[in-house]
């Protein structure tokens, strides 16, 4: 964000458009929209983004005995059976997150529930993508679900600026966060932002999948240089912050 800001990106965050409309000026067409609070963003042009809707509409759910929510949304449970035990549902058509990765998995839980050897698709360890530039990537909780949850945590950063591999390919502004447990160093999730954030988030899923803490970045001896080195950055400066 801060990167973006630099560029005269201006971010309206917990904003609700209250009405838009196109005005003539001097200059040609100007798109006018007011928000809530009452403030007004003027703009050459309006890009607006309102989620997917899965395609169920024409699949004859009703002759099953299967209803959508207002967005043609399935319901599911832990095995992704619908309110018909016998009909299972995955991907786009149940909502988030809606990735081929997920969708993936999701239909291979299913299918080994339909016959009789159940997982359990941990959710709180699928990784997250957005193939921006730069690219966001996530796993595991973030500080406002941990904070709401009152569940202590520390946080280690890793800024792009600090590592050679990133000097070398150009990016100075990603940035890669760590969360553990004060108490125990257990990891609880990480986040990166930059190059090649959706490949590095890997390396925290091992480590979150196993529940491991966050000493084994601070051991691991990484190549050099490489993003991947952003990890034992991170893990030394979240742990000097218990010491201090």
């Amino acid at each position: 964000m801060f990167h973006m800001r630099r560029h005269n990106v201006m971010f309206r965050l917990g904003e609700k458009v209250a009405s838009c409309v196109v005005e003539d000026g001097r200059g040609g067409k100007t798109v006018v929209a007011t928000l809530e609070s009452g403030k007004t963003v003027l703009a050459d042009a309006l890009l607006y983004a309102v989620g997917r809707t899965p395609n169920t509409d024409k699949l004859g759910l009703a002759s099953a005995g299967l209803t959508t929510d207002a967005r043609g949304r399935l319901a599911v449970n832990d095995h992704f059976q619908t309110t018909i035990p016998h009909i299972y549902a995955v991907g786009d058509c149940i909502g988030f997150p809606a990735l081929a990765s997920t969708s993936m998995e999701q239909g291979q839980s299913a299918s080994l529930h339909m016959f009789g050897t159940p997982r359990t698709l941990n959710k709180d360890h699928l990784p997250y993508g957005i193939y921006t530039i730069p690219e966001i990537s996530t796993i595991g909780r973030n500080e406002q679900e941990l904070t709401a949850a009152k569940i202590p945590y520390e946080v280690g950063l890793a800024r792009y600026d600090e590592l050679a591999k990133a000097q070398m390919v150009g990016d100075q502004h990603g940035l890669l966060k760590l969360l553990f447990d004060p108490k125990t160093h257990r990891v609880l999730g990480v986040h990166a932002i930059g190059e090649n954030a959706a490949e590095i988030i890997h390396i925290g899923q091992a480590v979150l999948q196993l529940g491991a803490t966050i000493e084994y970045f601070r051991d691991t001896v990484f190549n050099y240089p490489t993003l991947a080195e952003a990890y034992k950055v991170a893990a030394l400066d979240g742990l000097n912050k218990l010491a201090r």
